[in-house]
């Protein structure tokens, strides 16, 4: 019995962990895609320039987007600049 309450326990929280994956908004990524290509163009501003400028003109949620940059992004735009080299002019 105390197994069967264990097991039950970390499908819950597996579970859970799931569904807080699930609540990034797209918006996010599409907002990391964005950033990518835009440090690749020439004469781009800072990194934290066009974090800002991208923040602004999406109209996102700053401080989640932010928030998720620290936690995923870096990760996700190391990938992205590196596809973008790889396939650009």
């Amino acid at each position: 019995m105390v197994q069967a309450r264990r097991r039950a326990l970390r499908t819950r929280e597996r579970r859970d962990g799931a569904d807080e994956a699930e609540k990034v908004d797209p918006a996010f990524h599409r907002a990391i895609l964005r950033i990518a290509l835009s440090l690749r163009r020439p004469g781009a501003g800072s990194y934290d320039a066009v974090v800002a400028e991208t923040i602004r003109s999406m109209r996102l949620d700053a401080a989640a987007f932010r928030r998720y940059l620290g936690e995923n992004g870096a990760r996700n735009m190391s990938l992205l600049l590196a596809a973008a080299r790889a396939f650009g002019p």
